[in-house]
C-alpha cells in the first residue's frame, strides 16, 4: 500500500484490522488499528473495529475491550449498536449481567434498554447463571414498554428451563408463543424434545418430533440423535434402530453420537452382532471410532456379561493405537472381578500403570472386593496396602478391607484397620461398625459385639437391622434366646422393622428350646407384618413340628407334606397356641 508513496487509507487498514481478527491474530488487528489512528487521527469504522472487539471479549481480554470500547464511544458514529451488544454478552456470557445492563444504560439513559436484541441477550445472561426468574421478569419488561419478544426471547428462556427440566413452564412459554403467532424453530423444538427424553419418556418427545415435522420444521441431526439417546435410554434401541434409518432416508449425515447409543443398547441386551454392525456402518461412512464408542461398546458388552469379547474389542483399540482411559479400565476390572476372572484384573491395573493411567479409588476397592469375595485375603491385603502408599483410601476401601479381615475371623486385624482408618480422617460408619459386631458376633463374643454396639451409639452412628440381626444371631448361636428376643422388641422400639432373617433366626432357636408356643407366636407376627417366610423359615417350622414334643406332625404321614405351605403351617401353629391354652385353663379349674 505504500510501495507508491501513498499512505494506506483509513479503510484499507480497518479491512486489514477485520480480517487479522477474524483469521485470531489479535497483535496484528491491533496493530491495524492503532496504525488507522496515527495516520488518520481516527480508529477504523465501526464495522472493521467490531472484528477485533468481538474476538478480545471471546478471549477475555476485558482491559483491551474496554479500552477499545471507550474509544470507539468517543467518536461519533465510531460505535454502533452491535459493539455495545457484543461487550453486553460477553459479559453475560460470564455472569456479570449486572454489568451488561450498566453498559446500556451508560449509553442510552437509566432503564432504558433500546430494543428486542439488547432484552435477548440479558435474558440469556440471568437464565444462564440461573436466575430464571429474573429472565421472566424481563420478558414481562418488554411488554409493558411495548417491545415485541421474538422467537429468539422465547428461544432462551425454553433452553434454559428445558434443561433444568421444568417442562409445567416450557409449555407454558410454548403456548403463550403461538398466541402472539410465533412458531417454535428447530433448536426450541430441539430443547423440548431433549427434556422429554430426560424427563418424561421418549414415546412423549416422539410425539412432540411429529408436531415439529407438520409444523413444517424439518428435524436434524440432533434431533435424531437426541431421540435416539431418549428410546436407548429406556432400552427400547429397536425404536431408536428405526429413527437412524428415518434419518439416512431423510438425507441426514449420522456421526458417533447417532450410532454411540444403539452400540451400547445392543451390547446391553447381549445382542452384540447388532453392535458389531453398528460400529461397521458407522465406520463405512467415514467416522472414526473414539474413546466414547469403545467404551459404550466395551461397557454394553460388560454389562451384558461378555467380558471376553470386551477384552477383545480392548486389544483392537490397543492395535488403532488407542489406549482406554481410566473409565474403560473401571469398566473392565469391574467386569473381570465380577466373573471372578482376579488375575486377568490384576494384569489390566499393572497395565494402567504401565501406561501412565492414575487408578481411581474405584478400581482399587474393586479389586479389593474382588479378592475378599473370592476368599483370598492376602491379595487383597496386597492390593489395600499398595492403595495406601498411592493414594489415601476412602471410607469404601476401608470397609472392604475389615469386612474381608471378619471374613476371615481375624478380628483384631480388623480393630486395627479401623483405628488407621479414623487416623486417615476417614469417620467409621454403620456399615464398619455393623460388620464388626457381626464378626465377632459369629466367633460367639457377644460381649465384644455389644461394646461395639455402645461405641457405635455413643459417636451418634444409629444402628440398623444388620447390626440387630448380627446381634440376634449371636445370641441365638449360644442358646441365649431371652437376650435375642430383647434386642428384637428394642429394635422395633426403635422404629426399626424385623425382616425375615431376624423371625428366621430367632423361630430356629426357639424351636431348639423346645418353646414352640413362643415359636407360633413369632411366625404369626412374622405373616401379619407383611413378611413372607422363606425355604429356611419353613425348614425350621416344619423341622421344629416333627420334633417338638407335641408331636404336631407325624413324620411319617402327609402332613409333613402339607405343613410346608405357610397357610398350612399358620393353622397348625394357631390350633397347637390353642390347644396349650385350653389346657392351661383346664388344669387351673381343676
Amino acid at each position: 500500500m505504500s510501495l507508491a508513496g501513498a499512505a494506506p487509507t483509513r479503510g484499507s487498514l480497518g479491512a486489514l484490522a477485520a480480517a487479522y481478527a477474524d483469521a485470531g491474530m489479535e497483535e496484528k488487528a491491533a496493530e491495524a488499528c492503532a496504525r488507522a489512528r496515527e495516520l488518520h487521527g481516527a480508529l477504523p469504522d465501526a464495522p472493521d473495529c467490531n472484528c477485533l472487539l468481538r474476538l478480545l471479549v471471546e478471549r477475555r481480554r476485558w482491559e483491551r475491550a474496554r479500552g477499545l470500547y471507550g474509544e470507539m464511544l468517543v467518536r461519533e458514529g465510531g460505535a454502533d449498536d452491535y459493539s455495545t451488544c457484543v461487550m453486553v454478552r460477553g459479559l453475560c456470557l460470564e455472569g456479570r449481567v449486572e454489568e451488561g445492563r450498566g453498559l446500556i444504560e451508560a449509553r442510552w439513559g437509566e432503564g432504558c434498554v433500546p430494543g428486542a436484541v439488547f432484552y435477548n441477550v440479558l435474558i440469556d445472561g440471568y437464565c444462564r447463571r440461573g436466575d430464571i426468574g429474573r429472565g421472566l421478569l424481563l420478558l414481562g419488561e418488554m411488554e409493558t414498554k411495548g417491545i415485541i419478544p421474538t422467537v429468539v426471547t422465547y428461544g432462551a428462556i425454553i433452553h434454559w428451563l428445558g434443561r433444568k427440566g421444568d417442562l409445567t413452564k416450557v409449555e407454558s412459554l410454548l403456548g403463550e408463543m403461538r398466541a402472539r403467532g410465533l412458531s417454535p424453530n428447530v433448536q426450541i423444538y430441539n430443547t423440548v424434545i431433549n427434556a422429554l427424553c430426560k424427563c418424561r419418556s421418549a414415546s412423549q418427545a416422539s410425539d412432540m418430533l411429529n408436531q415439529m415435522v407438520k409444523s413444517r420444521f424439518n428435524p436434524d441431526v440432533v434431533t435424531f440423535n437426541t431421540m435416539i439417546a431418549g428410546f436407548c435410554r429406556e432400552g427400547d434401541v429397536r425404536e431408536a434402530l428405526k429413527l437412524l434409518r428415518e434419518a439416512i432416508r431423510r438425507g441426514l449425515e449420522p456421526n458417533q453420537l447417532s450410532y454411540t447409543p444403539l452400540i451400547h443398547g445392543f451390547c446391553v441386551r447381549g445382542e452384540a452382532m447388532v453392535a458389531s454392525d453398528l460400529l461397521v456402518e458407522m465406520m463405512g461412512r467415514g467416522h472414526t471410532p473414539d474413546m466414547i464408542t469403545l467404551g459404550a461398546l466395551i461397557h454394553g458388552l460388560v454389562v451384558s456379561g461378555q467380558v471376553n469379547d470386551a477384552l477383545i474389542v480392548r486389544e483392537k483399540m490397543a492395535e488403532r493405537q488407542v489406549m482406554p482411559d481410566a473409565n474403560i479400565y473401571n469398566v473392565l476390572i469391574s467386569g473381570l472381578c465380577k466373573k471372578r476372572m482376579l488375575s486377568a484384573a490384576k494384569n489390566l491395573l499393572e497395565e494402567m500403570l504401565e501406561q501412565k493411567v492414575q487408578p481411581d479409588k474405584f478400581i482399587y476397592t474393586t479389586l479389593i472386593d474382588g479378592f475378599v469375595r473370592s476368599d483370598k485375603l492376602s491379595d487383597a491385603r496386597k492390593i489395600f496396602e499398595f492403595m495406601e502408599e498411592k493414594a489415601c483410601p476412602d471410607i469404601v476401601a476401608y470397609n472392604v478391607m475389615i469386612k474381608g479381615y471378619c471374613k476371615f475371623g481375624m478380628m483384631k486385624e480388623a480393630v486395627t484397620c479401623m483405628s488407621s482408618m479414623r487416623k486417615a480422617g476417614c469417620i467409621p460408619d454403620e456399615f464398619t461398625y455393623t460388620t464388626l459386631v457381626d464378626g465377632y458376633a459369629k466367633k460367639g463374643d457377644i460381649s465384644a459385639s455389644l461394646r461395639l454396639l455402645c461405641d457405635m451409639m455413643k459417636r451418634r452412628c444409629k444402628p440398623n437391622i444388620f447390626t440387630y440381626a448380627s446381634l440376634i444371631c449371636g445370641y441365638c448361636n449360644i442358646g441365649d434366646t431371652y437376650s435375642a428376643e430383647d434386642l428384637f422388641a428394642k429394635m422395633q422400639s426403635e422404629g426399626l422393622f424385623p425382616n425375615v432373617v431376624h423371625y428366621t433366626v430367632l423361630i430356629g432357636s426357639l424351636f431348639k428350646k423346645d418353646k414352640v408356643i413362643q415359636a407360633a407366636a413369632y411366625f404369626e407376627h412374622m405373616l401379619l407384618n407383611h413378611c413372607p417366610p422363606n425355604d429356611a423359615t419353613v425348614h425350621y417350622l416344619v423341622n421344629g413340628l416333627v420334633n417338638c414334643r407335641h408331636g404336631m406332625v407325624n413324620s411319617n404321614r402327609s402332613d409333613t407334606k402339607q405343613a410346608h405351605e405357610k397357610s398350612a403351617l399358620l393353622d397348625v401353629f394357631r390350633g397347637l397356641i390353642l390347644m396349650d391354652w385350653t389346657q392351661g385353663f383346664q388344669r387351673t379349674m381343676l
